[in-house]
């Protein structure tokens, strides 16, 4: 079991040997989603309780339109690759419009329920095993989704620039 800084928790079932998706890239999995009630005590203990699924889920990686947790899970996941991604509240369904959403009314009426009763509880996971189909290039992508980090050469000269342009600013004003 890995967890990340926040908070999200993972486990690989099947090691992936294809690449990883980068920020800006269509991604295409197969998932089935769970909401995890925590346990009430008095009470057997809670199990997964399904609300979705779907073989050829297609989502542009890093766009915003997936709920965090999912988006997170899927950055180091390989194609070829299995997980299950245990998504805390905080990275779960915090807006409308977020993705995957069940396609049928039955399906987002159970979300909805289990949702709500995660909120009477205060507490509970959304569990999602994904398999990564695939990852292609968005040909007509932007380049708006930075994946790499700067070097400390870069750093520096990017400090640089911008305490120039304060310093100037600052002359100008006198």
């Amino acid at each position: 079991l890995f967890k990340t800084k926040s908070g999200l928790q993972y486990i690989d079932v099947v090691e992936g040997t294809g690449p990883s998706p980068q920020y800006g890239n269509f991604v295409t999995i197969s998932y089935k989603a769970y909401i995890k009630l925590p346990d009430v005590s008095g009470k057997p203990p809670s199990k997964l309780d399904e609300f979705d699924s779907d073989e050829g889920y297609l989502v542009k990686h890093g766009n915003g339109r997936t709920i965090p947790g999912l988006d997170e899970g899927l950055h180091t996941l390989r194609v070829g690759g299995k997980r299950r991604i245990i998504i805390p509240p905080k990275l779960g369904y915090v807006a409308s419009g977020l993705g995957p959403i069940p396609v049928g009314p039955y399906g987002r009426w159970k979300l909805n329920r289990l949702l709500d009763r995660m909120v009477d509880l205060k507490g509970g996971n959304v569990v999602m095993d994904v398999e990564m189909k695939g990852v292609v290039e968005d040909e007509a992508d932007q380049g708006y989704y930075g994946d790499e980090s700067l070097t400390p050469e870069e750093f520096n000269i990017l400090r640089g620039n911008i305490e120039g342009s304060q310093q100037k600013a600052r002359e100008t004003k006198q």
